[in-house]
C-alpha cells in the first residue's frame, strides 16, 4: 500500500500505542494526532480495507501482521531518515526532523525507499 503522509502519521500512531501495549481506540488516535473522530475512522476503515488492521465494531482497533509489519518497516526508515537529516547538520529538533522524514519518505519513489531500508537493516 502506497501511503500519503497522513496515512503514516496515522499508521506510526498506532503502531506506538500497540508497542506501548495501550488499546488503540479512535478517540486515543483522534486526540494523538489532533483531528477529528470522524477523521481518525476513515483512515481506520481505510487501514481496514487494506488487511493493516481489525477493528471490533464501536471499540478497539488492532494492528494486524500485516500491519505491524508495515508500520515497524516504515518506523525504522523514518528514525533513520530523520537521523540522517539532523546529522546533516540541519537546525532541526528530533520531532521536526521526524516529521520531515514522514513527509520525505511519503515522497521518495519506492526504490529509494528500500535502499534505505537496506541501510537500516545494516
Amino acid at each position: 500500500m502506497e501511503l500519503t503522509s497522513t496515512h503514516l502519521r496515522y499508521l506510526l500512531t498506532m503502531y506506538e500505542l500497540a508497542k506501548q501495549g495501550e488499546d488503540i481506540r479512535l478517540t486515543e488516535i483522534s486526540n494523538l494526532l489532533h483531528v477529528k473522530k470522524a477523521s481518525a475512522a476513515r483512515i481506520v476503515a481505510l487501514f481496514r480495507d487494506k488487511g493493516l488492521v481489525e477493528q471490533q465494531p464501536y471499540g478497539k482497533v488492532h494492528l494486524t501482521a500485516c500491519g505491524r509489519q508495515t508500520a515497524g518497516r516504515y518506523a525504522r526508515s523514518v528514525d533513520n531518515l530523520a537521523a540522517c537529516l539532523r546529522r546533516a547538520g540541519l537546525p532541526l529538533g528530533e520531532q521536526e526532523a521526524r516529521q520531515a522524514a514522514c513527509l520525505l519518505l511519503t515522497h521518495l519513489p519506492e526504490h529509494c525507499v528500500r535502499q534505505i531500508e537496506k541501510v537500516v537493516d545494516n
